[in-house]
């Protein structure tokens, strides 16, 4: 009789708490029919918001430095790149904050960070940010990771075919750079200038960002679907993006740099998120 009861309530148990580990799930806050330029967070599984995300489009541009001068050679040849499918992208680089939920104390503050504001998450190595994306991916059941550095340059760009994201001419207070006659002498704030036309806020300027891809001296090669480009010298990584220390030449769209990922400490980064297809 007693083991006949047992048995009986055992199975509704179990029911029971697979519904409440199923609603402790995050659940995805994608929206259901995602166009360009929509924005949405996942929630961690502390109740937090992760990275606030923009959706981009597929679609096809040119790669690499489009002017007639100042161009490098690791920025040619000029590479035709066609994202297949649409994506989403962190409409911030990830915040000092942020960073801390998943490891604290491995970040720090931008360089003479006084704030008001929110820091952006400095001196993060290739492994640790690259660390972070896998731990939001088990954080909330979703796919992120690094940008590829041709999608890197494709959401900076934005459509664009200018040096620089806003336009020809590099101008005065698009970013923070030594050269941009912008208030922050040092790391501002996320957020403090207007975004580019795909909604990515500090798209160039205050901190250099890392990508996904090993560094390669030229775009001769780099795969034509936008992916990363995982041969190469792999003890250096691309970094892309210029800083507060740097000017026009390395805010430039195009602009490409080598480090070694073992020594070098990143100042930003942000972080793509696949979508449901």
């Amino acid at each position: 009789m007693k083991r006949t009861f047992a048995h009986a309530w055992l199975p509704a148990v179990l029911l029971a708490a697979a519904a409440m580990a199923f609603e402790a799930q995050p659940a995805s806050q994608e929206p259901a029919d995602p166009q360009p330029g929509d924005t949405f967070s996942d929630t961690l599984c502390s109740g937090d918001p992760g990275p606030e995300m923009v959706v981009v489009s597929a679609g096809t541009f040119r790669m690499g430095c489009l002017s007639a001068e100042g161009c490098s050679e690791y920025e040619l040849p000029v590479r035709e790149v066609t994202i297949h499918r649409p994506f989403a992208v962190s409409k911030y680089v990830v915040t000092l904050e942020q960073f801390n939920r998943f490891a604290p104390g491995r970040a720090f503050a931008g360089y003479n960070f006084e704030g008001p504001g929110t820091s952006p998450a400095s001196g993060v190595s290739w492994a640790d940010a690259r660390a972070y994306t896998e731990w939001l991916s088990e954080e909330t059941g979703e796919k992120y990771r690094l940008l590829s550095e041709a999608e890197w340059e494709y959401v900076v760009r934005a459509g664009s075919t200018t040096p620089y994201p806003w336009g020809e001419a590099f101008g005065a207070n698009h970013a923070n750079c030594w050269a941009c006659d912008d208030k922050f002498e040092f790391t501002a704030p996320v957020g403090q200038f207007a975004p580019n036309v795909w909604g990515l806020h500090d798209a160039v300027g205050n901190g250099w960002e890392w990508v996904e891809d090993c560094w390669n001296d030229n775009h001769d090669g780099n795969p034509a679907d936008g992916s990363a480009r995982l041969e190469g010298d792999c003890s250096y990584h691309v970094i892309r993006g210029g800083s507060w220390r740097d000017g026009p030449r390395e805010l430039r769209s195009a602009f490409r740099r080598p480090v070694e990922k073992r020594m070098f400490k990143g100042e930003n980064f942000r972080v793509a998120r696949e979508l449901a297809p």
